[in-house]
């Protein structure tokens, strides 16, 4: 098939269920590798069409387009290694494309119906980018949440029955809340606060208040990874409010924020209470909600919240105990949460004096990541082990190894609580 006539055939497949098309010069850049990972409707149409059975198969088929005859793929080798269509990192137009995005979403969620086309696919769609929120770098996650946005306001923008309004604004509710948390993982704060809002807007349209009550906790990690923890406090107590009797992953999410705030400020009570509260939530959590997913929660998440709470309040015991039990249930491919524990972990040796044994599990735990991986808000956590220490002890030579480990990484300004 000739450019023109596979560009043909996808929009041929996709009519009526989406208003934007693909053209030959699009599918160029995508074998050149200068165009996007298309979004789940385009990719859903490309392996039709190309009869490929998963989309790793289908970015084979995009990248042996541009391997040229004494370049062939090494066995093995990944579509990723051969045709990377998404950015290390969000670069100055990524991030404009975003916002303008973004604007666009608020509109489309205030002001359009919606279509039932499609929407068991958009729902698995979401769920599966939740799923993969745990393992898949930052920087990667938010490029193919971008590309389904584009497609999904294609689909806002349409003239659609009422029943179809929610179920479709309920999905952009939980898409919009996905990219604002893997923004604050990239330490694009502003931004993520600014998705927040949008989330907000298509969870209360939705009007499903454990939808809300889910945005809202989400948002409290929002300002308390932004050092605004009073904020984060009553954000997260919202969310508790619009949860009210309902076992809900909102609801124990939001309990665990309060948890870690009151402890930077020292209210061992009331992070006690705090904790005890998200246990409890979690015990009558369904077993769809009590899964390894932005959109779960189960107890490895707990364990881990737990943790860095004693941390905070200096209470190591309790702190290596609860990092202990998070770091035997947390899967090995869930590399934040692991790292974190082990940068929690580093910051209760700090508070004890014991700066080389710290610095010595900070760079254990971030030799473990990839560079891509050792972004944003990790990085940030790496630099404040380093603030933990007596100053005299930061001039030490494996403080110095830590900070070349960092590297460009190393981000500047605020700290994480």
């Amino acid at each position: 098939m000739s450019r023109r006539e596979l560009a043909d055939a996808i929009n041929a497949y996709l009519a009526g269920r989406t208003r934007s098309v693909i053209d030959a010069k699009q599918i160029g850049k995508m074998e050149q590798g200068k165009h996007r990972w298309p979004g789940a409707l385009r990719r859903e149409a490309f392996r039709v069409i190309l009869n490929a059975d998963s989309d790793q198969e289908l970015g084979f088929y995009i990248a042996r387009q541009r391997v040229s005859e004494t370049d062939q793929p090494a066995s093995g080798q990944t579509f990723t290694d051969l045709a990377p269509l998404t950015a290390c990192g969000p670069d100055a137009t990524a991030i404009t494309s975003l916002d303008s995005l973004r604007r666009a979403v608020d509109n489309a969620v205030c002001t359009s119906t919606m279509s039932p086309a499609s929407l068991d696919d958009w729902e698995e769609a979401v769920t599966e980018h939740g799923r993969r929120s745990r393992t898949r770098p930052a920087a990667l996650l938010l490029d193919e949440l971008q590309a389904d946005m584009v497609d999904l306001t294609a689909q806002l923008n349409g003239r659609h029955p009422a029943s179809s309004h929610l179920r479709l604004t309920h999905v952009t509710a939980r898409m919009a809340g996905l990219i604002f948390l893997t923004l604050i993982k990239l330490d694009q704060r502003g931004r993520a606060r600014t998705w927040a809002r949008t989330a907000r807007i298509a969870a209360d349209e939705a009007g499903d208040r454990s939808l809300r009550s889910w945005v809202r906790a989400q948002e409290a990690y929002v300002h308390y990874y932004s050092g605004d923890l009073r904020e984060a406090v009553t954000v997260a107590a919202h969310a508790r409010q619009l949860a009210g009797n309902r076992h809900c992953v909102g609801a124990a999410l939001a309990a665990a924020l309060q948890a870690r705030a009151h402890a930077v400020f020292g209210q061992v009570r009331e992070t006690r209470a705090a904790l005890d509260f998200a246990e409890a939530t979690l015990g009558k959590l369904d077993a769809q909600s009590a899964v390894a997913s932005a959109f779960g929660y189960n107890e490895a998440q707990l364990r881990f919240h737990e943790g860095n709470a004693y941390t905070h309040l200096g209470d190591t015991a309790a702190a290596w105990h609860a990092q202990r039990t998070a770091l035997t249930l947390c899967p090995a491919a869930d590399y934040l949460d692991r790292a974190l524990i082990h940068l929690d972990q580093a910051a209760c040796l700090a508070r004890k004096g014991d700066s080389r044994e710290a610095i010595a599990v900070a760079t254990e735990a971030m030799t473990a990541l990839t560079e891509q991986q050792r972004t944003g808000m990790i990085a940030t956590r790496g630099l404040q082990i380093i603030q933990l220490l007596p100053r005299p002890h930061r001039t030490l030579p494996a403080v110095a190894e830590f900070r070349t480990l960092l590297g460009s990484n190393t981000l500047k300004g605020e700290a994480d609580p």
